[in-house]
């Protein structure tokens, strides 16, 4: 399988491609240069024609939707969160790539109250902070073409990375998790929540469980 993964200069992209590259044909992104032993390809995942590019060939895109730190900030999240990733969509679309899986956040249940039983059937409660709002907004983004039946994309809604708080997410689970969700049949649009089984963890994952065999 051939896969493109984006924001490969991330610790989880990183993560990832060593993973994924052991078996499949992996192709790292990125909208800055990023220093690696595999197939690397810079992009801004403008209109120009650079997107449809880049995903020329591809059987599935994990889009880590992360900006480099040198990049960071409100609007240039925003943008890169709904047009980048309306970009990414629509050469996936016109290159036929069969499944994206775009990782979102449980950051969007932050104003929630902890000790609610949130599950993939809540519907999200973003603050009005760039990073929850921007992975709202490419959710919606994914999940309208998913809707038109042009791709099939299985949204991730990850716990923190390496943290260690109530919504830790170990980089090996995260990891396990796509590479588990790249390998299995499912709808055209399907949302799981992921986080590492802590102590007083906040979200409850049996769907993901059951649904990624993890």
């Amino acid at each position: 399988m051939r896969v493109l993964i984006t924001s490969a200069g991330t610790a989880l992209a990183r993560a990832l491609a060593a993973d994924l590259s052991l078996e499949n044909d992996v192709i790292l992104t990125d909208v800055v240069d990023v220093s690696t032993d595999l197939a690397f390809h810079p992009c801004d995942l403008g209109h120009d024609g650079e997107t449809e590019s880049l995903v020329e060939g591809m059987d599935a895109i994990v889009h880590v939707a992360e900006l480099p730190q040198c990049q960071q900030s409100d609007e240039r999240e925003i943008d890169f969160q709904t047009r980048c990733t309306y970009n990414i969509m629509v050469a996936a679309r016109e290159k036929r790539v069969g499944h994206v899986v775009y990782l979102s956040s449980l950051s969007l249940f932050e104003t929630c109250d902890p000790n609610w039983n949130v599950t993939e059937q809540w519907a999200p409660r973003p603050s009005t902070d760039a990073g929850p709002i921007g992975k709202y907004l490419g959710e919606f983004t994914c999940r309208e073409f998913a809707r038109e039946h042009s791709v099939r994309v299985t949204c991730l809604r990850l716990g923190e990375v390496g943290g260690d708080g109530d919504t830790a997410l170990s980089v090996t689970d995260a990891v396990r998790a796509i590479a588990s969700a790249l390998t299995i049949e499912g709808p055209m649009w399907r949302v799981l929540h992921v986080q590492s089984e802590v102590e007083n963890a906040r979200f409850p994952i049996g769907q993901a469980k059951e649904a990624l065999g993890i």
